[in-house]
């Protein structure tokens, strides 16, 4: 009997079977109705409705295709991010260390410039000559001895904080918060006009219950000589300008910004301006200057920038110079009352100033907080 079988191929190309066709092809369902659309949604002609009707039908269950399952977002969505990390609150031991080495280096600065000036003024140092109230006066009035004595130390007080804020991961201006700030310039100038009068208020309120130190009365004194001495504007300008570059940079710019971001402007702000008061190093000085740094320090954070906070220092400086100056001989103080018509300025300016102040904290309201 003839076999009825076809031969066997072994031929290596044969081709294989198709695969049976889905059920009801033909009724709306095609292999592109399995593919999923960009907006995750799947369909697929095996489906769970009709599972068991299809391998009843015939339908090999093992050539079926498997629904996929796209993330939420559909197939374009990013993968899940990786939980963050908390925060890390800024570093408050910095800012000690900072004022420390400020303060070190001041005290080093100001001893070897003491010494060289004392060698130029009175061709030697000897410890009669230091305890000397004269002699310290006589270098006060030597115009070399005066820029050496405030110049060079309170520059070489910034290099600390210069370092830090260089070093810090955060750029240096924001660090400093040498930024533009919220207010507009007509406010500066307003809060710069403001800063007189908060120092003759302070002033006078500490001269009635504390007389005026020796280094005060030698400071006055100096001040008086150089404006009778043709000297009045550059001695302002030093007075003015050295102060209010480098004592706002370490005080406002850098301890006051990190303490901020630390304990808050609350804390920021009292804690910077009795620093800023005790490296005046004078019980008088540094009781009278402290409301002053209180109202240095709101300006800066109000603002948030550094630059309002400069002018107004030194706009205060030169005002209190200029007044000593004209002050009569026997009113020569700085923490007297100076003459009747710089103090209706002072008043008039101060209001002013101070109304422009409050509208402007009211109408741009406080800084966001950021997190270094």
């Amino acid at each position: 009997m003839m076999d009825s079988r076809p031969p066997y191929d072994d031929h290596p190309e044969s081709p294989t079977p198709a695969p049976n066709p889905p059920p009801n092809a033909g009724e709306g369902h095609d292999f592109e109705s399995a593919t999923a659309s960009k907006e995750g949604a799947v369909v697929s002609y095996n489906d769970s409705a009709d599972t068991d009707a299809s391998r009843s039908d015939g339908q090999n269950p093992y050539t079926a295709a498997a629904p996929l399952t796209p993330m939420a977002g559909g197939f374009d969505a990013a993968p899940p991010a990786w939980p963050s990390m908390p925060s890390r609150s800024p570093r408050w031991w910095t800012t000690i260390a900072v004022v420390a080495a400020s303060l070190a280096v001041f005290l080093v600065t100001s001893m070897l410039t003491s010494v060289v000036a004392f060698l130029i003024v009175h061709g030697g140092f000897t410890q009669e000559l230091v305890s000397d109230p004269n002699a310290l006066g006589a270098v006060m009035k030597s115009r070399i001895g005066i820029v050496m004595i405030v110049l060079i130390p309170q520059l070489a007080m910034t290099v600390p904080s210069l370092l830090a804020a260089f070093l810090s991961p955060v750029e240096t201006r924001k660090r400093l918060a040498l930024t533009r700030g919220r207010w507009p310039v007509s406010v500066w100038v307003a809060a710069a006009m403001a800063t007189p009068l908060v120092g003759l208020i302070s002033s006078l309120l500490v001269g009635g219950f504390m007389e005026e130190s020796d280094s005060l009365k030698v400071m006055s004194e100096a001040f008086r000589f150089h404006g009778h001495n043709g000297f009045l504007i550059p001695i302002a300008l030093l007075i003015g300008a050295t102060p209010a570059l480098c004592e706002e940079l370490v005080f406002r710019g850098y301890v006051q910004t990190r303490l901020t971001k630390s304990f808050g402007p609350f804390a920021g702000i009292l804690v910077s301006s009795f620093l800023f008061a005790a490296f005046h190093m004078d019980l008088v000085h540094v009781v009278a200057v402290f409301p002053l740094g209180v109202y240095l320090g709101l300006l800066s954070w109000r603002s948030g920038s550094l630059y309002p906070a400069m002018l107004a220092h030194f706009v205060n400086n030169v005002i209190s110079v200029v007044a000593v100056c004209l002050a009569p001989a026997d009113k020569t103080d700085v923490l007297g009352m100076p003459s009747l018509a710089i103090s209706v300025s002072i008043l008039g300016f101060g209001i002013v100033g101070l109304a422009t102040v409050i509208v402007a904290s009211v109408y741009y309201g406080a800084p966001e907080s950021e997190a270094v």
